[in-house]
């Protein structure tokens, strides 16, 4: 039980700081100073199923635009597609922004090769890496200069009768971007506004508004001033801000799951009692017999307070071991891989210190009680004992 209840610790203690980690590494390629702005603030709030949103429109990007500190207001739509390259398809995520801007929320994007398209080239189509480079084709998806068409699906009502209709388009493939290790660039292929707008058939009602702040230091100026002109129906939030949203919710879950680790390493310790008690109870002669050649009763406490910290020590040992593997077996079966999450654990020295510790003080607790009955036994009482 004491090398379960570490192993349990020891790999939801490396989970957890994967998690931190791919959650600071993924909002860390939008600049600070960004802010986001969606419809609605609570995509699943009772404002959200009552229909209380705001339409994002032109006119919503030059109200925003005359706030102080607000130095550039980047529209976007977005969408979901079938990307076809040769015989290849692609689930993708569709991004339709002034693409001679996106430098200003991801400041750290850059080309393989190509470049980003021209707010007036409706055909062009940039490429995320993850996108160009799936990880399951030997040879690349897409290059520069190739023509991949874009497929989406939707629902459409012909003759009082509602029919699947499919869009097609072709695009040809300006730039292709580096690796930049965030989801919502690599997986991402970006084209025009307009051509966003068009295709999809959005209306010039946008899915998304990046507001581009003066300095972050004015990031909360500029949120209090959006929401006091359209007022709960607005969401506006920040890359640090939900990256500390996200964290709290998986604090809590890991501290729950570290909770039920910890019950486990209790139960070992109460394990510990029971062994040596009944150790105390099956060597009572040996006891008598060290007391009578000259052990002290401090001697037989140290002696039984050892084995039960020896208990504590290789339990603890093997418990970092077994957690630390665990933790990566348990990445290959979640599902964080491509496409999805990829996740490294991450193991800070100061929590696996505080395991080892945990197990060695509970195991050495645990070991009081049998070992001060055991010194507490009469030597010829202990001699006598069948």
């Amino acid at each position: 039980m004491v090398v379960i209840g570490a192993a349990l610790m020891t790999s939801i203690n490396g989970l957890g700081g994967g998690m931190n980690n791919y959650i600071s590494e993924q909002l860390g390629t939008l600049g600070a100073n960004v802010l986001i702005v969606t419809p609605s603030a609570n995509a699943f709030g009772p404002g959200a199923a009552s229909g209380l949103q705001t339409k994002l429109t032109p006119q919503t990007v030059r109200t925003i635009e005359r706030i102080h500190g607000a130095k550039y207001v980047i529209p976007s739509f977005t969408g979901g597609g079938t990307l076809r390259s040769g015989s290849e398809t692609k689930t993708v995520s569709i991004l339709g922004i002034d693409q001679s801007k996106t430098v200003y929320i991801a400041p750290k994007v850059s080309f393989e090769s190509g470049s980003f398209v021209s707010s007036g080239d409706s055909g062009g189509i940039v490429l995320g890496y993850g996108i160009a480079h799936p990880s399951n084709l030997a040879k690349p998806f897409a290059s520069i200069g190739q023509a991949v068409f874009v497929e989406f699906s939707k629902v459409e009502n012909q003759g009082g009768v509602e029919k699947l209709v499919t869009k097609r388009k072709a695009f040809q493939v300006r730039g292709i971007l580096n690796e930049l290790g965030s989801q919502s660039i690599d997986s991402v292929a970006f084209i025009t506004l307009a051509a966003a707008n068009t295709f999809f058939e959005k209306g010039s009602v946008y899915d998304t508004i990046y507001v581009i702040t003066t300095s972050p230091d004015v990031n909360d100026k500029v949120e209090t001033s959006i929401t006091k002109v359209y007022g709960k129906n607005i969401g506006v939030i920040s890359p640090k801000a939900m990256a500390s949203t996200i964290q709290e919710i998986m604090g809590t879950f890991l501290g729950f799951l570290s909770a039920i680790a910890t019950v486990s390493m209790f139960v070992g310790a109460v394990g510990i009692i029971t062994t040596l008690y009944t150790s105390v109870m099956e060597r009572t002669r040996e006891i008598g017999l060290l007391k009578a050649i000259g052990y002290t009763r401090e001697t037989v406490l140290l002696m039984f307070l050892a084995e039960s910290f020896t208990i504590g020590l290789l339990g603890g040992l093997l418990g970092l071991a077994f957690g630390i593997a665990g933790a990566y077996v348990l990445i290959q079966l979640l599902p964080f891989g491509e496409g999805a999450m990829r996740v490294t654990p991450s193991f800070l020295p100061t929590d696996l210190a505080q395991v080892f510790l945990l197990a060695c003080a509970l195991s050495v607790a645990a070991g009081i009680y049998p070992a001060w009955r055991a010194s507490t036994l009469s030597p010829i009482t202990a001699l006598k004992k069948e």
